[in-house]
């Protein structure tokens, strides 16, 4: 009921201010001075909640679901990275415990790496719901399709630490990797491209920015699969290479539209 009062009186804001406009010499009703002879301009002066028009019922429909998509994804993500450090074991012996608590070290590091990958996918999953004004059902279906590969991590990143310097392991890692880099990256080209759900005051620099960033995970991982069976710890230390390469393809491609003549 207070919504739809609220909804009405911006409505009769509304038209008073488009009867204003059209006959300047013209009363309120109340016998008052037209908006126009007491503020000059009846629109521009007014605030933003009268002469703009009120919001429509599918936008506050569109900010739930995509409040309810992030508080899913949210808690996917959360999950995730909880379940990363489940997967460290404490050492069963307490004779020469320093000595059985470093020989955990590929366990750290495989949860150093997946605490960071995943981070950095729930970073960008942040900045781009925020460009993001609406959803459809294949929005939808793909940030699923995204929060499934997330959520499986913690296996690749278990099967890593406890078979560290393995091909099989590594290639797992990387392929695990790659697809869900491939899934946060297709939501966003949907978004910014063939869906057309992003704000309109979003530019096409960040648009192709966010989108080589997130192109640049998948094929960074992708291109690593062979490394991975036959190098395994020298794929391990490139995988830490793909934060800096992230940040060097978002400056370049949002850098390129002022590098152009005019």
């Amino acid at each position: 009921m207070c919504c739809a009062s609220h909804r009405v009186s911006l409505e009769i804001d509304r038209v008073r201010v488009l009867e204003a406009a059209i006959e300047p010499g013209r009363a309120d009703a109340a016998g008052k001075p037209n908006l126009q002879a007491r503020r000059g301009d009846p629109v521009r002066k007014l605030p933003d909640r009268v002469w703009r028009l009120p919001r429509q019922e599918d936008d506050e429909a569109a900010e739930e679901g995509i409040g309810r998509i992030l508080a899913l994804s949210d808690g996917v993500f959360a999950i995730a990275i909880t379940l990363l450090i489940l997967e460290i074991t404490v050492p069963a012996t307490t004779r020469d415990l320093p000595r059985a608590l470093l020989e955990l070290w590929p366990q750290y590091l495989a949860y150093v790496l997946s605490f960071v990958v995943i981070a950095r996918f729930w970073v960008a999953h942040h900045l781009a719901f925020r460009l993001i004004a609406r959803y459809d059902t294949v929005l939808v279906w793909l940030n699923l399709l995204l929060l499934m590969f997330v959520a499986f991590l913690p296996f690749p990143t278990a099967v890593l630490g406890e078979h560290n310097g393995t091909a099989a392991a590594a290639v797992l890692y990387a392929t695990a990797v790659a697809l869900a880099g491939t899934a946060s990256t297709a939501y966003w080209w949907y978004a910014s491209g063939r869906g057309g759900l992003l704000r309109p005051d979003v530019g096409d620099a960040r648009v192709r920015a966010l989108r080589a960033r997130g192109l640049s995970s998948p094929v960074f991982f992708a291109l690593t699969l062979p490394i991975a069976a036959f190098a395994p710890y020298a794929a391990e230390i490139l995988w830490f290479l793909v934060f800096p390469l992230n940040r060097i393809a978002y400056v370049w491609f949002s850098g390129e539209k002022h590098n152009q003549p005019g």
